[in-house]
């Protein structure tokens, strides 16, 4: 079923019940996946995903609110700068104070947001180049040696390496060029 991304603002809004499950269900394990990688647990998790639920209510209700990405990346964008604030009190203070929350700025928010996707449309693009070019793509990512790329990849010189890495970038490059978030993000 294709959840239209309008439809989760407007079960925000209107406390559609199973419009909040239906958020629940898709989004909260992911969330807690990367709060409990940060440091968290299930509980931290939960309320950083209930307060980021009531900061969307309260920024949709503005006049001028307009989705600017998919709800996803904006939620994460949000529980991020959340957990990133929950962090640094407990950093300076050991206590934390959930009356006392600091919210990230807008303009820290949307940032957070376009990073996100950016880093989204790299990634899917990388899954469809192949194995052969993942594979050498992470061992120049790890800033191996030429050379040592070349024995492990099993290729006969360092000059056919090069020429693959190239020929994987520019394919690479092609898919993230392809994909429609890339044009909007460039905007």
């Amino acid at each position: 079923m294709t959840i239209n991304q309008d439809e989760h603002i407007s079960a925000i809004l209107s406390g559609d019940m199973k419009g909040l499950q239906r958020i629940y269900d898709l989004y909260l394990n992911r969330i807690a996946r990367f709060i409990t990688s940060k440091g968290g647990n299930s509980e931290d998790a939960k309320d950083i995903f209930q307060d980021a639920l009531i900061i969307v209510f309260e920024k949709a209700q503005g006049p001028n609110f307009t989705l600017s990405s998919q709800f996803y990346t904006f939620l994460y964008g949000i529980c991020r700068n959340l957990w990133g604030n929950r962090l640094k009190k407990k950093r300076t203070s050991g206590v934390i104070n959930s009356d006392d929350e600091t919210y990230t700025s807008e303009e820290d928010i949307q940032a957070s947001i376009e990073a996100e996707e950016e880093n989204q449309v790299f990634w899917d693009a990388f899954d469809r180049i192949g194995e052969d070019c993942q594979k050498l793509m992470h061992l120049f990512f790890e800033k191996r040696r030429m050379d040592e790329i070349s024995t492990i990849m099993g290729h006969g010189s360092v000059n056919y390496t090069k020429k693959r890495k190239y020929k994987c970038k520019e394919k690479l490059l092609d898919w993230i060029r392809q994909d429609i978030r890339y044009t909007e993000l460039k905007l």
